[in-house]
């Protein structure tokens, strides 16, 4: 069996190749002004500037039409071969925000009977329709357990369905016992299982941090230790800033012997596809202060006159030579860094970007409490 950290590049540059091509990237996403000062005036901006071109409806309409079979597989791959925990959860997500109990069943029977693992009440992380097994990998992806208990959190209140809170129940304690881990007196949140916890050094994604998820999991499990997690997850992403603007890396390393944190070698140096989450989650959870957003909006100001790039490198300041998907852009509307983001899913756009689309409305609405 490999291990998540070797397959964590395909995940994300592979399977989200779509938004990696140019070619398949739109051309111009007809963006008004970037405010830097929309954010410092008020939260409330990021509901003001997101503009609406079709209802929330529409948009979970056509998602559903687009990405999820009829069995509750929520496809996340261009091809239609490949399936994760993540879509997974985003989908739940998505149903419970659209009061739509029917597609929710779907997507957690299907998540449940294919990908939970026996031994714990994790996930496995990846579905590969044309491998055999179709799991290939029992090693889990700690954000879509993470996206998976919330949404059964949701569901419960929602639905007042006590059997879906013992599940997240079930899922917050797993997480709690096998994927917090102390490190240099700090909590740290472990990206799965395998691979990512080695003799002096851990390496972590702060885009795993689902902060809404992890104060669902403090007010459900263990409030002492979901609360040093989610302090201890906002200590380090003030000091995880490279660049010239910054930001957070995709990928992190914390070593024995290091006062901050590094870089992550292994994965392009970059912030992009991953870390372009964290000021969304952070919104979501009411945890975007002035400080933490800072880097954010200074980035996002600083192209003002032109196109947010689909990556920066943090190392070389290098820009990727194409602009950022729709879902980075929903993201901005979300967080107040954009104005005037109309969340529509276009014809060429991909999974990814569609969820980012489907999920900055849910934040910017504040369709999910």
């Amino acid at each position: 069996m490999s291990s998540l950290s070797e397959t964590v590049p395909d995940r994300i540059y592979a399977v989200k190749n779509r938004m990696c091509d140019p070619a398949l990237a739109p051309a111009s996403f007809n963006r008004r002004t970037v405010m830097k000062g929309v954010f410092y005036t008020s939260l409330l901006a990021a509901t003001g500037s997101y503009a609406s071109a079709a209802t929330a409806d529409e948009l979970w309409e056509d998602y559903k039409r687009r990405f999820m079979t009829s069995d509750g597989r929520i496809i996340d791959a261009h091809d239609g071969v490949a399936s994760h925990s993540e879509g997974q959860g985003y989908g739940m997500l998505f149903a419970v925000a659209f009061d739509d109990q029917a597609a929710f069943d779907k997507l957690w029977k299907w998540t449940a009977t294919t990908l939970r693992r026996p031994q714990d009440a994790l996930f496995s992380w990846r579905y590969i329709s044309n491998a055999v097994p179709h799991v290939p990998d029992h090693n889990n992806a700690t954000d879509g357990d993470l996206l998976i208990a919330f949404a059964l959190t949701l569901a419960a209140q929602k639905w007042q369905r006590s059997s879906l809170l013992t599940q997240a129940k079930k899922i917050y304690s797993s997480v709690r016992e096998k994927l917090l881990v102390s490190f240099n007196g700090s909590l740290v949140l472990l990206p799965g299982l395998a691979g990512f916890l080695l003799p002096g050094k851990v390496t972590l994604n702060l885009s795993y941090y689902i902060v809404p998820s992890m104060q669902a999991a403090r007010d459900l499990d263990d409030a002492v230790t979901w609360s040093k997690a989610i302090d201890d997850g906002m200590d380090l992403l003030r000091q995880a800033r490279f660049g010239k603007w910054g930001l957070p890396p995709d990928w992190l390393t914390l070593g024995k012997d290091r006062d901050m944190p590094e870089i992550a070698s292994g994965w392009p140096p970059r912030f992009s596809y991953d870390a372009i989450r964290i000021p969304l989650y952070l919104q979501w959870g009411g945890m975007l202060d002035p400080g933490l957003a800072d880097p954010f909006v200074s980035y996002w100001h600083a192209y003002i006159s032109g196109m947010l790039p689909a990556w920066i490198d943090l190392k070389t300041d290098e820009t990727a030579p194409y602009g950022a998907p729709e879902g980075f852009h929903a993201i901005g509307g979300a967080c107040g860094f954009e104005n005037g983001f109309v969340p529509v899913l276009r014809g060429n756009i991909d999974y990814y970007s569609a969820s980012l689309v489907l999920l900055s409305n849910i934040v910017a609405t504040r369709r999910l409490r």
